[in-house]
């Protein structure tokens, strides 16, 4: 069902931009990387972890966020189907470069797993973390970013991934436009 409404978010941002004769501030990306599951009580968990992101750009220094992901791999394969999954609306504080962005997040996390022996349920909890991109071309660039879901019971991610950016220049950074 998540993974349905993402697919389904994705086609109207993309159709969206592509509809809008004026400059896009939507942007996703899709990331991959290590996460770590620590629970209040039991045994912390090493995973892999996927990643997908749809964002709108308010103006060059804020933007909202919604992220959406789930466990893939785990070290020592006690994480059977489904594992773990989150959804997370967040608040992004960007400080932008010529091609590069740092930015920090805010906001709330709800996660749903099913670690056998050692969690089975669901928390909804606040996450943050923070970010790096690196722009290679005029609306793509690299992504590292760490995220911790949760607080109390956390799931923290580190990933590598991409960003596409519609109509970067315009939007989020003027003075590289050169139309």
């Amino acid at each position: 069902m998540r993974i349905g409404t993402a697919i389904a978010l994705s086609f109207l941002l993309l159709a969206g931009s592509a509809w809008g004769g004026e400059a896009s501030r939507q942007y996703f990306g899709f990331s991959g990387g290590d996460a770590r599951f620590v629970p209040q009580a039991g045994a912390t968990e090493d995973a892999g972890n996927v990643n997908a992101k749809l964002g709108y750009l308010i103006n060059q220094y804020i933007a909202v966020e919604l992220h959406m992901g789930r466990t893939v791999t785990v070290d020592n394969s006690s994480v059977d189907d489904p594992g773990l999954g989150y959804v997370s609306p967040l608040l992004r504080f960007n400080l932008p470069f010529e091609r590069a962005n740092l930015y920090s997040l805010f906001g709330l996390a709800s996660v749903r797993g099913d670690f056998p022996g050692n969690f089975d349920d669901s928390y909804s909890d606040v996450a943050f973390g923070f970010g790096m991109e690196l722009y290679g071309s005029r609306t793509t660039a690299l992504m590292l970013e760490y995220m911790r879901y949760g607080v109390d019971d956390s799931y923290k991610t580190f990933g590598l991934g991409i960003v596409h950016y519609f109509d970067w220049p315009r939007v989020y950074n003027p003075r590289l436009n050169h139309d």
